[in-house]
């Protein structure tokens, strides 16, 4: 995003995990950037490992598309309190490790302590969960966070609207989870019985 764009109240925390399937969290952020909110985007070494294997792109790639690109170590960060606002919390790609450790209230990284903060402050908080199959105690996890409002989005994209690459299936599933946080966008081929999305 670029310096000196003005911003409207919405601030948008999206952390990207060591989870494979770092392309969607990089349309996510995409997505983002045009849409005049603050994003704050949260890395570990294995997100930017996995996204300079999986799209040969770097941490400078991602701050083209954020307002600031926070260590997931950096747990005294201000997101990490709930006296400091944001909207939405999004956790794209979401390991189970980390889904497991936010339903058992774990804060040991930045964006654990966030998600926390998003639940204990009744904050949208959604998880792109990227792993299959998926074991009974995570399975137990997903479903108290799921009852305590989390919205669990597993990387499940459609295949109805034509989609020819995996950068499709990536812009489809940012798409939708715009759809969820109430921003219009164009991302998303809209389901029709007829065909053609």
């Amino acid at each position: 995003m670029e310096s000196g764009s003005t911003m409207t109240d919405g601030h948008i925390v999206v952390s990207m995990t060591g989870a494979s399937g770092a392309g969607f969290g990089f349309q996510l952020i995409e997505g983002l950037s045009d849409k005049d909110r603050k994003i704050s985007l949260i890395v570990n070494t294995g997100s930017l490992s996995i996204l300079r294997s999986e799209r040969g792109m770097t941490r400078e790639d991602l701050a083209r598309s954020a307002d600031e690109v926070i260590d997931d170590i950096e747990i005294d960060h201000e997101l990490a309190s709930g006296s400091n606002g944001f909207d939405h919390m999004i956790i794209c790609p979401c390991t189970t490790s980390t889904a497991s450790k936010i339903a058992s209230g774990i804060g040991d990284t930045l964006t654990t302590r966030t998600a926390s903060v998003a639940l204990k402050e009744r904050r949208g908080l959604i998880l792109a969960i990227r792993e299959t199959p998926l074991s009974t105690p995570v399975l137990r996890s997903l479903y108290d966070l799921s009852s305590w409002g989390v919205i669990v989005m597993p990387i499940s994209p459609s295949y109805y609207n034509g989609e020819r690459s995996v950068h499709d299936l990536q812009v489809r599933f940012s798409g939708r989870i715009l759809d969820l946080l109430g921003i219009d966008n164009d991302r998303v081929g809209r389901y029709s019985p007829e065909g053609g999305g």
